[in-house]
C-alpha cells in the first residue's frame, strides 16, 4: 500500500460485499474480515474479526446467529437519533444501488454528513457513519423512499419494547465425558473464566462440546441451563448483587435527560441491548483505556434505565461533568 486507508475503503468494501451477498456463514465472514485485512496490508490483533462483526451488528448493518453459524444483512433503514438536533442515521444494507442514490441525493438535496471510522491499532475499520440532517421530521418518510430505505421514527427507543429480560434458558445437559477436561467457571472477582475440575456449585460455566464448539451454561439449584455468554455474565452479576453499569447526564443546558451510558468492559451488552445504545448516536462505543469501560453517547436516561433493568442491574447515576475555569472539567 502507498498510503493510509480510510474506513470507506475497508469497511465500506466489506459492507458492500455483505449487502450484495445478503447472507452466509458467520465463520466465513470472520475469515473474510481477516483475508480482507491481509489484502489491504493490515495487521489485526487477536479477536479483531469478532470485534468487527460485533460492532456492525450493533450498528444495524447485519444480524448474526452464532449458534446457527449464519449472518444476514439488515434491510436499509433511515431512523432518527433521539434528542439529536435534527439528525437521522442511515443503516442496514448499503448496496451499489443504495450508495448511488445516496451520492446523488447528497449532490442535489440531502444534507449528508459522512463520518469516517477512526480505528485504533490492530482494529478492522468499520463502514462510515452516514448522518442525514433535517429540519422537518415529516420529510424523513419521503427521503427514505427516495433512498430505497424504510423509515423508522426512532429505532433506539422502539427497541426498548423488544429488550429481553436476562434469565436462564432451557434446561441443558451438564458437562460430561472428554468435555470435562475443558471445563471453566466464571470468576466475578477476576472478571474472566478460569479452569476448574468440578461443577458442583451454582455459577456460570463453559466447556468444549463434542464438535469442539464452546458451550456456555448457567447452573442454578443444581440444574444447567443454556445461556448466551453476555447474558450469563449479567446473571452472575445479579446473583452477587454487583453493578457494571452507570449513566452520566450531559453538561449542556437542557440536556440533563440525555447522557453517556458507561458499561464495564468485562460485561459487554447482549446484541440487542447494544444495538439500542449504539443507535442513539450512530457510532460504536468509545473505549476508555484507563477506566476499562465502553461508553455509549446520547443515551436518554429512560433508555439507559430500561437496558439496566432488563439485565437485572441497578443503574447508577454519576455526577455530570461541570466546566471549570480554564476550560477544564471537574
Amino acid at each position: 500500500m502507498t498510503g493510509p486507508m480510510s474506513s470507506n475503503e475497508f469497511g465500506g468494501t466489506l459492507l458492500r460485499w455483505l449487502s450484495e451477498s445478503r447472507s452466509g456463514k458467520a465463520s466465513a465472514l470472520r475469515d473474510g474480515v481477516r483475508s480482507q485485512a491481509q489484502t489491504w496490508g493490515l495487521e489485526l490483533k487477536e479477536y479483531a474479526d469478532w470485534d468487527w462483526m460485533r460492532k456492525v451488528v450493533a450498528l444495524g448493518f447485519i444480524d448474526v446467529d452464532l449458534r446457527a453459524d449464519r449472518w444476514s444483512v439488515a434491510p436499509p433503514v433511515l431512523t432518527r437519533l433521539p434528542h439529536a438536533d435534527g439528525l437521522a442515521v442511515l443503516t442496514g444494507a448499503r448496496t451499489a444501488q443504495i450508495s448511488t442514490r445516496v451520492e446523488e441525493a447528497a449532490r442535489e438535496w440531502m444534507e449528508l454528513i459522512t463520518v469516517p471510522h477512526a480505528p485504533e491499532a490492530g482494529e478492522a475499520p468499520l463502514p462510515d457513519t452516514l448522518l442525514f440532517q433535517y429540519e422537518d421530521p415529516l420529510t424523513l418518510q419521503e427521503a427514505a423512499e427516495l433512498l430505497g430505505a424504510r423509515y423508522v421514527p426512532c429505532a433506539a427507543l422502539q427497541l426498548v419494547e423488544l429488550l429481553p429480560q436476562a434469565m436462564p434458558g432451557p434446561e441443558s445437559a451438564p458437562p460430561g465425558g472428554s468435555t470435562v477436561n475443558t471445563l471453566e467457571k466464571y470468576e466475578l472477582r477476576l472478571q474472566r473464566f478460569v479452569p476448574v475440575e468440578r461443577d458442583d456449585e451454582d455459577g456460570l460455566y463453559r466447556w468444549r462440546g463434542a464438535d469442539y464448539a464452546r458451550l456456555t451454561r448457567v447452573r442454578r439449584n443444581g440444574v444447567f441451563h443454556a445461556v448466551e455468554r453476555e447474558t450469563g455474565v449479567y446473571l452472575e452479576l445479579a446473583r452477587h448483587h454487583a453493578g457494571a453499569m452507570r449513566w452520566r447526564p450531559e453538561s449542556g443546558k437542557g440536556r440533563i435527560g440525555i447522557g453517556r451510558l458507561l458499561v464495564d468492559r468485562y460485561a459487554p451488552l447482549p446484541a440487542l441491548h447494544e444495538r439500542a445504545a449504539v443507535l442513539c448516536s450512530g457510532f460504536p462505543p468509545s473505549v476508555g483505556k484507563q477506566t476499562q469501560t465502553r461508553a455509549y453517547d446520547n443515551v436518554p436516561r429512560a433508555l439507559a434505565e430500561a437496558i439496566a433493568a432488563s439485565l437485572r442491574q441497578n443503574l447508577e447515576t454519576v455526577p455530570r461533568l461541570v466546566a471549570a475555569t480554564g476550560g477544564r472539567t471537574k
